[in-house]
């Protein structure tokens, strides 16, 4: 399995976003167009603050986050590079990740997935054991990341694996293990995906590719066994 023939089954998904706010939030729609993603907007007298949008797949109901959680999130997400808090998480955000799961993106920053990103993390925290592999492109990368992932690993019995392409030397962490790329094939690809020991439960999984035209193209998922095949496909690239 590549990225690109994973993405590509989740090409043909319907989903459909109604958006209930007042007149100013109309511009998500028109950000949610850029992603690829069919959206309306439905006024909603009660003000901003009472905002929510729905999503649905393929006809069927995938959740109601509020609408500052969808704004925040294309809109101005923000990120900290230096920041090793862990967790990191926002019931709204999580919120929102599950009603989007299984959504092909068509236009993802580097901001946007870091904040996904941040949430699963959380969720590996949370869980406390399991292996999480991540991609970050190239090794250098980590280094914005490295005070979060030693706490990660000093507070946890989580097993991380870190891949990226030889441009840098990490220091040796205990609990993290690092793989220099020796194939091309997740040079392009932001990757996180966590097996949670086992527990289908709290299984999750990024994946992304960097396109032609410098965004993201990508999708999150809780489907255990969609994450237990990313977990595979990533092992034998290293091999």
């Amino acid at each position: 399995m590549t990225v690109r023939t994973l993405l590509r089954r989740f090409e043909d998904s319907d989903v459909e976003i109604t958006v209930y706010g007042p007149p100013a939030t109309k511009t998500v729609v028109e950000r949610l167009a850029t992603q690829g993603i069919d959206a309306t907007w439905r006024k909603l007298p009660t003000g901003h603050q009472n905002a929510f949008v729905v999503v649905r797949r393929d006809g069927a109901f995938a959740g109601t986050p509020p609408l500052t959680a969808l704004q925040a999130f294309l809109c101005k997400p923000t990120t900290e590079p230096d920041d090793s808090r862990v967790p990191d998480s926002d019931p709204d955000r999580q919120l929102l990740h599950s009603a989007l799961a299984n959504t092909l993106l068509a236009s993802l920053t580097p901001a946007q997935l870091l904040a996904t990103s941040h949430e699963f993390e959380d969720r590996a925290y949370r869980v406390g054991k399991g292996t999480l592999r991540v991609s970050f492109q190239s090794l250098s990368i980590f280094r914005s990341q490295r005070a979060r992932y030693q706490t990660l690993a000093s507070d946890t019995d989580l097993d991380i694996h870190v891949y990226g392409r030889d441009d840098w030397e990490p220091p040796a962490i205990p609990g993290i293990s690092f793989h220099p790329l020796t194939d091309t094939v997740l040079e392009q690809v932001w990757l996180l995906a966590f097996d949670a020991a086992g527990d289908d439960q709290n299984k999750c999984a990024l994946v992304a590719e960097e396109t032609e035209d410098g965004p993201f193209r990508g999708l999150w998922t809780y489907n255990a066994r969609l994450v237990d095949e990313i977990m595979t496909a990533v092992v034998a690239v290293d091999e």
